[in-house]
Order: structure tokens, then sequence, then C-alpha cells
């Protein structure tokens, strides 16, 4: 990966920016792309760019971002451009959002946020474009409920993926889960998520929480409640904030599991063999009766 601007890149940057690019750091976090913090004497911005490159990843992740922004009150980087540049590129020039801390106040504010977001009036379950979850393709399909978007749409194709990794007694156990989603997920309305949202993936800034790199569709807003578990706690205010103003249905800690099998798997598929134990722990709590 390139510590510093490749030079393919900078002329189209630059005139998309309408001025020079006097400085470049490299961010870290990012596992698919290069990311880079652009400094001009206009201000900031960021640069997220692959090579070879996608554009119409990129495209669909802008329109994720366009989605959360008309969606709900959390801050969302605003996309400057996206494209093709030359020497094989594909870029997104997003606007920079200034960190700060993460505060009680800010806390909250993301817990009301996000449940605002899942609030807002959704056309049904998926029905928008492709985009992406990490560097696997993400499939949106319009399907009649939950159960069946979050079957067809999410683990059928993750588990196609992984049938090498898989044996007989995985199969039979997730055909058993299917059978059991209609009656695990609660009847809910469809609900604009961001769909990858673990912590990486919220910032704080000084214009409030923020959201970045989306693999948004309308799904059941549990989805975007697991992968905040996922990787690390949730501070308890968000929570609180975030029943306070739109709460959760009853037993939402155990479904927890259930839900995150759709990430799971993508990183098994990902990374490798190292994440088949919690794909097969995850779905062990997802059938256990209580």
């Amino acid at each position: 990966m390139p510590a510093a601007l490749p030079p393919a890149l900078r002329p189209q940057i630059e005139m998309l920016l309408g001025t020079a690019v006097t400085g470049a750091r490299r961010l870290t976090g990012g596992d698919i792309n290069d990311v880079w913090r652009l400094d001009t004497v206009k201000g900031r911005a960021v640069l997220k760019a692959s090579r070879p490159g996608r554009a119409d990843v990129f495209a669909a992740e802008a329109a994720g971002l366009e989605l959360l922004r008309a969606g709900g009150p959390l801050t969302v980087p605003g996309v400057i451009a996206h494209g093709d540049a030359p020497g094989g590129w594909a870029y997104l020039l997003l606007e920079w959002l200034e960190p700060a801390d993460s505060t009680p106040a800010a806390e909250e504010a993301l817990g009301r946020g996000l449940a605002a977001l899942h609030r807002a009036p959704a056309p049904g379950f998926g029905g928008t474009a492709p985009n992406s979850f990490g560097r696997l393709e993400q499939v949106n399909g319009p399907e009649d409920g939950a159960a069946e978007f979050f079957w067809n749409q999410r683990l059928a194709p993750q588990l196609r993926l992984a049938a090498g990794r898989l044996d007989a007694a995985d199969r039979a156990r997730f055909e058993a889960l299917r059978g059991r989603l209609p009656a695990l997920i609660p009847s809910e309305p469809p609900a604009l998520v961001h769909g990858d949202l673990w912590h990486g993936n919220v910032l704080y800034s000084d214009r409030g929480p923020a959201l970045i790199d989306p693999a948004a569709a309308y799904s059941h807003r549990e989805v975007d409640v697991a992968l905040l578990h996922l990787f690390g706690a949730v501070p308890e205010r968000v929570l609180a904030a975030y029943h306070e103003a739109y709460p959760l249905t009853p037993g939402w800690r155990d479904r927890l599991p259930m839900w995150n099998l759709y990430p799971l798997l993508a990183h098994l598929n990902m990374f490798g063999a190292s994440y088949l134990g919690r794909v097969r722990s995850a779905l062990d709590a997802a059938l256990t009766d209580r």
C-alpha cells in the first residue's frame, strides 16, 4: 500500500478539490482500500482509493452515505466526488470530519441519532442496488419480510461462498435456523440500517457522532444493534439513549448471535478459517431455546 499519494491520482484529485494538495497522510483502520487525509489551503478531505479499482463499488458507498444523510440526524461525511483515475485507480473523495472526544453527551447523541435513523419510514425490506460488505458483494433484492431478507439476501449468499469450509453438520444446522427465523425475528417495520456498524465505523467528530463506511440497506434495525456488539462493548449511555427513544423488543440480547452470523460468515469468507469457531458458536447460540 503506498504511503504517499500516488502521482497518478494527484492531478484529478486536485482538479476536483480546486486546489493543490499540500500534504497527504495515510489513515489506519481500512482492510480493503487505501485511505488518506489530504491537506490543502482550503481545508482537509478524505480520499479512499483502490487499484485495481472498481468505481461502481465507490458509487454504491456514496449512495449509502447519501441515504444515511437523508435518513437521520447523525453526521455523515459529504461526498465530493467518485470515479476512475489514471493508472487503474478508483476513488471516493469525502469531506473531512475533525475528530473529537467521545463524551457522555456524544454517546447519548449517538444512541438517540441511531434510534431516529431506525424510526424513519422505509419502503420495504431490500429493494436497493447491490453494494459491498467489506470486499464482498452485498445483494439487496426486495423481500416480503425480515426473515426472508435475512436468509435470501444475507445468509444464503455467504453460505454459498463458505461451502468449502462448512461441514454437513454446519449446513444442517443452518437449514434448521432457516425454518426458525420467522418465529425468532420480531415483527417490526423495515428500517434503514448502516449495515456494517462496528465501532470502527462510528466517529466522534466536532459536529457530533458520525457514521462512515456503510453497507446500507432496508432491513431489520437489530442488524445495527448486533454489529455494535460484535467486536467490543457498547457504552451503556449509547444503549440507554437508544432504548429511551426507540425501545428494542424484549429478548434482543439473545438475538445478537443470530444477526451476527452474517458478518461472521463474511469474515470467514474474507479472512479464512480463524472465524469458523465464532460462526459455530453464534449458530449454537441462535439455535438455543430460551
